[in-house]
């Protein structure tokens, strides 16, 4: 009988089925209160399969973070070619957006936030594989607008930081300490359009 390939869909479930089990469990317990034991018996695997995959919870936790960064990644592949530049940053917040205010990201993110106290190096890997990739991301997209004269900019890294926190705004900090419900797609849309429209104002280039 021959031998499956490494990487078959069922090593791939379990691959997820690990992540996932750490991140809620991450989100729950904070990453120091949480064993390799733990992981295996919310995932339903053993913690010799959790080993093979990862290496170690640090692995573990830099690929659910990873993971995020990808997801974001791909629902930017998905715009329409020749979309215009206000589509293009709509579509690209919509997707931070939504990402960043589901729950459980929301819960992992204070639990990184309280350990990144204990452990800046925890705090550091978390910022460059999650929001420093993110405001990368951001500042080759505007670096390229500006280069096709679409936008006038001085410094399109700032640029992107003056971006994310148009997104973020208000909001953020509220649903940080008060936990508020989460407003609905249609109200996100409204607020990620505004902010679009309003940065285009401010950097429209000179007629």
């Amino acid at each position: 009988m021959a031998l499956r390939s490494p990487g078959r869909p069922k090593d791939l479930e379990k691959r997820e089925a690990i992540l996932d089990a750490a991140q809620a469990l991450f989100a729950e317990r904070g990453i120091d209160g949480v064993p390799i034991e733990a992981i295996a018996a919310r995932s339903g695997v053993s913690k010799v399969t959790v080993y093979g995959h990862f290496g170690d919870k640090a692995k573990i936790f830099d690929s659910i973070v990873q993971r995020e960064t990808d997801r974001l990644k791909l629902a930017l592949c998905q715009t329409p070619s020749g979309s215009s530049l206000e589509d293009t940053l709509t579509r690209f917040g919509m997707a931070l957006i939504e990402m960043l205010t589901q729950p459980c990201h929301l819960a992992l993110d204070r639990a990184v936030s309280l350990e990144a106290q204990r452990n800046p190096d925890l705090g550091r890997r978390f910022f460059e594989a999650g929001p420093g990739q993110v405001r990368t991301m951001l500042t080759t997209l505007l670096r390229q607008a500006h280069e096709q004269g679409a936008v006038q900019l001085d410094d399109p890294e700032c640029a992107a930081e003056d971006m994310l926190a148009l997104w973020l705004g208000f909001d953020a900090i509220e649903r940080r300490f008060c936990g508020s419900n989460l407003p609905d797609e249609q109200v996100l849309q409204m607020h990620v359009a505004r902010a679009v429209r309003l940065f285009l104002k401010a950097n429209a280039p000179d007629t």
